[in-house]
């Protein structure tokens, strides 16, 4: 089976994950707090597990010039399942909204838009462990609000942007640090601008027809010139469009769980 958008194989693996998500949903619900915590921060270890032993997991990766950059924290992505545990353990609510958010969104966008492997076979290594990988966080961060571990807060919607935002410049240190790690080979600012976290660093050339939208929010002075060889400036290039659309969202989001919430119980008919 070839996967393209809409099709069998393109919608195999995100039912796969919703089924399980619910029938663990559905196995927990009744459970203690304690064991329903346990059974989220099993899903969270089990995701490390396979993001870190990747090069000894899947055929992709093996071989002697594996990136080490692959088994850490080189896009949001990794750095949500690499931080999970800590932020469910710890006591910060503002880090539980945002793994909570960003974990269901980020698997969510990534399963909805898996470019990389449309026109490819479903039945490969690699589109396995792109599925188990955020199947494994968007099941883990749904699994938190569902089982009543955490709830979103509407008070930290605005918050929500700022921690994307040093999440990305955290992810950019790590894959700085890498770099150095492993020889300092290449250019460094063409290793950053290839990772390209989140678009930090220029906008991605599947998604060009938004580059309107993005530019009418944007100065023009962050924005890059092909025609003068004028890179994009990391970050500012499109801060104002994603602190808007990221703070819109959280509002919205954690309007509907607050909403949902305050919903008072029926009142039930007295016996007759």
């Amino acid at each position: 089976m070839i996967m393209q958008y809409g099709n069998f194989a393109y919608f195999f693996y995100p039912i796969v994950i919703v089924l399980i998500t619910a029938a663990l949903c559905l196995f927990l619900r009744n459970r203690t707090q304690e064991t329903k915590k346990y059974a989220v921060l099993a899903l969270m270890l089990i995701n490390i597990a396979q993001h870190v032993l990747k090069r000894f997991l899947y055929p992709a990766y093996r071989g002697a010039e594996f990136d080490l950059r692959l088994s850490t924290a080189y896009n949001l992505c990794a750095l949500l399942i690499l931080t999970a545990p800590v932020i469910l353990l710890g006591n910060s609510t503002v880090g539980k909204d945002f793994f909570v958010l960003f974990g269901v969104n980020a698997g969510v966008v990534s399963m909805a838009f898996p470019y990389w492997y449309i026109g490819q076979p479903l039945w490969q290594w690699e589109v396995f462990r792109f599925y188990v990988c955020h199947g494994l966080l968007f099941a883990s961060a749904l699994l938190i609000p569902l089982l009543g571990l955490h709830r979103p807060a509407r008070k930290n919607f605005w918050k929500l942007p700022f921690l994307f935002f040093f999440a990305l410049i955290l992810v950019t240190f790590n894959d700085i640090v890498v770099w150095v790690i492993q020889g300092a080979r290449g250019n460094l600012w063409q290793m950053l601008s290839a990772c390209n976290p989140c678009w930090l660093f220029h906008p991605d050339e599947h998604f060009a027809r938004l580059l309107p939208l993005i530019a009418f929010f944007s100065p023009d002075r962050f924005l890059g010139n092909a025609a003068t060889g004028q890179p994009f400036t990391p970050l500012l290039w499109y801060f104002v469009p994603m602190y808007l659309l990221i703070a819109g969202l959280a509002f919205l989001i954690c309007s509907l769980i607050h909403r949902r919430r305050s919903r008072p119980a029926r009142l039930q008919r007295p016996p007759t």
